[in-house]
């Protein structure tokens, strides 16, 4: 299992620009894979798209081809997260 941040500065992802939190999320890569997206209280919010709109999200089961957006303006697919992480 490896946890992912996400988040303005310090962070595994980072995404430069003040609307992203410092720690805005998280995502969890399972060695099952599974994959879970959690904000971590963030100001500007994450939503997840799983095909069927965008939605605010806490705490959920993601999948890779599902998009997600950080404060209403940064959208990247896990798929993309992932291979972020791994640079």
């Amino acid at each position: 299992m490896k946890i992912v941040t996400i988040g303005r500065k310090g962070a595994d992802i980072v995404i430069d620009d003040d609307s992203i939190s410092r720690h805005h999320a998280e995502l969890t890569l399972s060695s099952n894979g599974k994959y879970y997206l959690v904000d971590c209280g963030s100001s500007n919010g994450t939503e997840v798209n799983t095909g069927t709109g965008w939605k605010p999200v806490k705490q959920e089961f993601v999948r890779e081809e599902d998009e997600v957006r950080f404060a209403g303006r940064h959208k990247l697919t896990v798929r993309e997260l992932i291979a972020r992480s791994r640079h």
